[in-house]
Parts: structure tokens; C-alpha cells; sequence
């Protein structure tokens, strides 16, 4: 089979066109994909440097699972400290009511009420856990903020859930002996027991207020780091897109245009095979 023999002007016509197509392929899979740069083939600097940024990114997200954990954990023992202060202040209302009344009847009843609420403040204790974690039964919370987990907040919490002081002063010092310490037949001695509780009760209140007001600076850093986690996730996964992603916008152009440039290719492509065309007529 004889060779075609294309002319000058063919021939750059339809190399013009051919890579006309080829950017015409690029720009339709830019607009495809939403990607500049798909593979390392691309633009290596750009694909891994934004393979970075998205893995750092992967890495914090994880560890706003963490932080979510232990903010709910601190939420917890806030609520139980919140009950347990509630009880408190109603003990202390009963205590008030006691050493007003000069009646051993109503102070024996008084002073069983006070024994029962005294009973709730360890159980609320321990119900006041989150995930294994409670922080009103002892236990301490780690909390991990970079990828790398070596920035960390540790929080130890406070042994409310046992008798004695733990229990917020309440344990030992409330009617110890049961409802006879308020009922004591020489009420001068009853009232002196009903003051013990109630100064038991004021320290309680005094403790509550500390350890809430420490759980809530240590609450106040982990949602503060959670917001600046959010930030840096989001700050990264901008960063990795601005290196790889393509502007639909100046992609959609830049395909127009080259079509139309394609098009004009094959006018050109068309005309110069008129032409040659004119040429052989001369010599038929």
C-alpha cells in the first residue's frame, strides 16, 4: 500500500489538533473529577504535599472522638455534682428546720429525712460516670489533643462514691448515731448535734463549689481545644484543596475554548486539503 504523503500545512494542522484533543481530555477529566491533580503523575510536589495535609487532618479527626469523650465525661460528673448540691442545700433546709424546733418528735423525723438524703449523695456519686470514666468515683481522665497524643490534659477526679470524708464531709458527720443524736432528751445536746450537721453541710456546699468550679476550668480547656481541633481539620483539608483541586469554572472555559479551537482545527485541516485538492485539478 502506497505511503499518504501529507502536506506542510496537513501535517501542523493535524498535530494542532491532536494535541487540541489531548488538552480537551485533560480539561474533561479536571471537570470530572473536581481534581487538578489526580495522581502523583500530575504535579508530585502537590499530590503529596496534599496527601499530607488530608493524613495530619485524618489523624485530628480521630482525636476529636477523644475530646468529645471526655467532655461528656466532664458534663457527667458536672451533673452529678449539680445533684449532689441539691441534695446538700435540702439537708441543710431539714438541718435549719431542726434546730428551730424545740419538739424531739419532729426532730427524730427530721433527722431521719436528713439520713436519707445523706444516703443518696454516694449513689448519685456513683452514677455519675460517662464511657467507664467518673470522675466523682476516683478515677482520671487523660485527655489527648495532637496526633501525636504528647500534648495531653490529665484530670484526677474525687473519691465520692466511699464513706468518710469522700463523701463530701456528709458521711461522718451527719447524724452518725442515727435520728438520736437530733432527739436527745436534753435539747440544749440535741441542738448542738443539729449544729455539727449543719456546719458538716456548709463545708459540703463550700467542697461542691470548689471541685465544680475545678471541673469547669478543666472543661472549659478541652471544649477550647475542641473548637481549635475543628479549625486546624478544616484549615488542612483547605490547604490539601487548593494544591489539587480544579476551578470548575476556569476548567468549563478552558474546555469551551479549546473546543472552539478544535473546531477551527478542522476548518483549517479541511481547507488545506481543498487547497491541494485545486492543485492535482491543474494536472487532470
Amino acid at each position: 500500500m502506497p505511503d499518504v504523503t501529507l502536506t506542510a500545512a496537513m501535517r501542523t494542522n493535524l498535530l494542532s489538533i491532536q494535541q487540541t484533543e489531548s488538552m480537551i481530555g485533560v480539561a474533561q477529566n479536571r471537570l470530572a473529577t473536581g481534581k487538578k491533580v489526580n495522581s502523583a503523575i500530575d504535579d508530585p510536589r502537590n499530590f503529596f504535599t496534599a496527601a499530607s495535609l488530608n493524613y495530619r487532618a485524618s489523624d485530628l479527626t480521630r482525636r476529636l472522638d477523644g475530646i468529645g469523650l471526655a467532655i461528656k465525661t466532664f458534663e457527667a460528673a458536672d451533673k452529678g455534682i449539680k445533684a449532689i448540691t441539691k441534695i446538700v442545700e435540702s439537708m441543710a433546709a431539714i438541718a435549719k428546720e431542726a434546730l428551730d424546733s424545740t419538739s424531739a418528735t419532729n426532730r427524730q423525723a427530721l433527722g431521719q429525712q436528713f439520713n436519707t438524703l445523706r444516703a443518696q449523695l454516694i449513689d448519685v456519686a456513683e452514677d455519675s460516670g460517662f464511657n467507664g470514666t467518673n470522675l466523682l468515683a476516683g478515677n482520671t481522665l487523660t485527655v489527648q489533643f495532637n496526633e501525636a497524643g504528647t500534648n495531653t490534659l490529665a484530670q484526677t477526679g474525687v473519691d465520692w462514691t466511699t464513706g468518710g470524708t469522700a463523701a463530701v464531709s456528709i458521711a461522718v458527720a451527719g447524724v452518725a448515731a442515727g435520728a438520736g443524736d437530733w432527739d436527745n432528751a436534753t435539747l440544749a445536746t440535741g441542738a448542738t448535734n443539729i449544729t455539727t450537721s449543719v456546719n458538716a453541710v456548709n463545708t459540703a456546699l463550700s467542697t461542691l463549689r470548689t471541685q465544680a468550679a475545678a471541673f469547669g476550668s478543666s472543661l472549659n480547656i478541652v471544649k477550647t481545644r475542641e473548637e481549635f481541633t475543628k479549625e486546624m481539620i478544616a484549615n488542612l483539608k483547605g490547604g490539601a484543596d487548593n494544591l489539587v483541586l480544579a476551578d470548575i469554572n476556569e476548567e468549563s472555559a478552558n474546555l469551551l475554548t479549546l473546543q472552539t479551537r478544535q473546531q477551527l482545527g478542522v476548518q483549517a485541516l479541511s481547507l488545506a486539503n481543498q487547497s491541494q485538492q485545486s492543485v492535482l485539478r491543474l494536472f487532470s
